[in-house]
């Protein structure tokens, strides 16, 4: 795909993943602008493109987290010196592969328990090695983290404890708020689970033991982490790319993710693109066709999306960009993506950690 550099997308073939780079600059400079002070670390998980993130490495951004260890190397294999693994990582055989990225980059672990610990200092011990460690504290998500406060404070001491660990700090993810629609609810769960990650940051430093690190909150929750003293740093990913879903959520970041898409079968009232779900991800929701609203997808089998059109029906061979419901689901669908601007093709990318959750 080379020899496409300079043309229109829309004489690619499809179904093909496209990023508009002007949409995706503008939802960069767009948080950049509402930090407050606060450090953003960016999510690979919904990026899992490597030139994306050489990209947004030229425009200053350095420190990144992922979500499972294949991501991790990936970015160290492209030089990124600043890496958190938002997740317990549990066995030797992984300990080992985290162990082994320390060559290339500073990496920080997160653990929920006691079992974590030993696990990660036992290695360390034998292995003549050592761990960067964070807490993660469950702030209403109910899935992985200690209750805020006391158990909290107790891991914590462990933590220092440890032989070969260090404690870098705490996390708290509030993954239920994030495609919840703006309200008062909303801001108030928010609020209250930002409440309880900084009430344990200070208690857990009332012992005298040095917090490094408060990190939280994503897309759908970035407005309010910005706002509130205690939190050093926010780990949005979404926000670059973005789907029709969650622009309903947080509508000041526009998708720059589509995916193109060709008319192959038409017939009274609907159309059918080459693109199906194995293409664009629906977990979320159903897609829609960029700047058509009176083009409305309402079925995706595998290879074949069909779409209603009470309006004069497109040609076939006519192209369509289909904003997915689901932009990190989507990104892991592909083995590539088009970076466009004004749709043109500027560059093609290899999605690195696409298909695997190692």
């Amino acid at each position: 795909m080379s020899g496409n550099q300079g043309a229109s997308i829309f004489d690619l073939d499809s179904p093909q993943l496209i990023i508009d780079l002007d949409i995706l600059d503008k939802n960069l400079a767009t948080i950049k602008n509402g930090l407050n002070g606060k450090n953003l670390r960016v999510h690979f998980k919904s990026l899992k493109c490597g030139g994306l993130v050489k990209y947004l490495m030229k425009k200053g951004q350095s420190s990144f987290l992922c979500a499972k260890l294949n991501e991790a190397e990936v970015l160290a294999d492209i030089g990124v010196k600043d890496i958190l693994i938002a997740n317990q990582i549990v066995g030797d055989l992984k300990i080992a592969r985290v162990d082994s990225l320390k060559t290339k980059a500073k990496v920080k672990v997160c653990i929920d328990c006691e079992e974590h610990l030993v696990a990660l200092s036992n290695f360390s011990q034998k292995f003549n090695t050592s761990f960067d460690v964070l807490a993660e504290v469950d702030i209403g998500m109910n899935r992985c983290g200690t209750f805020p406060g006391e158990h909290t404070l107790d891991l914590v001491k462990k933590i220092v404890d440890a032989k070969n660990i260090r404690f870098a700090g705490l996390q708290g993810y509030d993954g239920h708020l994030q495609l919840m629609l703006g309200s008062s609810e909303k801001t108030a769960k928010a609020f209250q689970g930002l409440k309880s990650l900084v009430d344990t940051r200070r208690l857990i430093e009332k012992e005298g033991i040095e917090v490094p690190l408060v990190t939280t909150a994503g897309t759908g929750t970035w407005e309010f982490a910005v706002q509130t003293d205690g939190i050093d740093e926010i780990q949005p990913g979404s926000f670059l790319l973005m789907d029709c879903i969650y622009h309903q959520a947080r509508p000041e970041f526009q998708p720059s993710l589509t995916v193109l898409s060709t008319v192959i079968s038409r017939r009274p009232g609907l159309y059918v693109l080459d693109a199906g779900s194995k293409a664009i991800s629906k977990d979320f929701g159903m897609p829609i066709i960029k700047g058509k609203p009176d083009e409305k997808i309402f079925k995706l089998a595998e290879e074949h999306t069909r779409v209603e059109c009470n309006e004069q029906l497109p040609e076939i061979g006519d192209k369509r960009e289909v904003v997915t419901a689901h932009c990190c689901a989507t990104m892991n669908l592909h083995r590539n993506v088009v970076a466009s601007r004004k749709g043109i093709v500027v560059d093609i990318w290899p999605i690195e950690a696409s298909g695997r959750y190692d």
